[in-house]
């Protein structure tokens, strides 16, 4: 008679996951244009924390012609980012009441570690927004009352679907860059966009953006959680009796 004793083998399961987020304060925006026409809706706007959505509360690129594609870039206040990598998430908040309908159709998102005193000289037009700048692809994209998002091979998100007068986008994606010490916008021109945008609805391609935050996590690899024992048959100790 054979008898077979079979060994347990443990194993565990586990996942990297984000830590609890947390907001990263921005600073010193800095963009090539910013409208000034009829009312002023400069970049620095984007961070006052103010959503209330009236006349020049966010940014706006209406330069008396037509909205073409520019550029926003920020400080970040302290330096953010694990070597283990991070989860970034972006809220791009649309809440502009007086002229409904002034949202962005396409954007871009990228980081820098360059010093900041190579970059954001805190112009509202004509500002310096040239560093080494890293794109993030958004492994995320949604907005609320609607859109749809599309996440592009360049990295870019181009929206389309409804068209509400008001919506708060979310993007997130993930880096591994540590001392990270800038953000950069850029509204984009797009072909199914009117006047080309970046602008979503507006005949001269305009947008309002009330307000741009950014929050980060470390992504962690936790302590094992569960175990389990898998049965590995013929691979055992055995014994041979007559």
């Amino acid at each position: 008679m054979i008898f077979h004793r079979i060994l347990p083998v443990l194993f565990t399961v586990s996942a990297t996951v984000p830590a609890v987020a947390v907001p990263i304060s921005l600073q010193n925006a800095t963009a090539t244009l910013s409208q000034t026409i009829g009312a002023s809706f400069l970049a620095s706007s984007m961070i006052n924390g103010n959503f209330g959505g009236g006349l020049g509360e966010g940014w706006a690129i209406f330069d008396g012609i037509n909205a073409v594609a520019h550029t926003a870039v920020f400080e970040t206040v302290l330096d953010f980012g694990s070597p283990g990598g991070s989860e970034l998430t972006f809220t791009l908040s649309h809440l502009y009441t007086t002229a409904p309908n002034h949202t962005l159709g396409r954007f871009r998102l990228s980081v820098t570690t360059d010093p900041r005193s190579n970059f954001a000289d805190g112009l509202q037009s004509s500002g310096d927004v040239t560093a080494n700048w890293v794109v993030l692809t958004p492994t995320l994209a949604s907005a609320t009352n609607g859109p749809t998002m599309t996440i592009l091979g360049d990295g870019s998100v181009l929206v389309s679907g409804t068209n509400p007068s008001t919506s708060v986008y979310t993007i997130t994606a993930t880096t591994l860059l540590s001392a990270i010490t800038g953000v950069r916008l850029e509204a984009m021109e797009d072909a199914s966009l009117p006047a080309l945008g970046p602008g979503r609805v507006a005949s001269n391609g305009n947008f309002v953006l009330t307000e741009f935050e950014l929050s980060a996590s470390d992504l962690l690899t936790p302590e094992p959680t569960s175990w389990a024992l898998v049965a590995l048959g013929g691979l055992a100790l055995w014994r041979r009796r007559v």
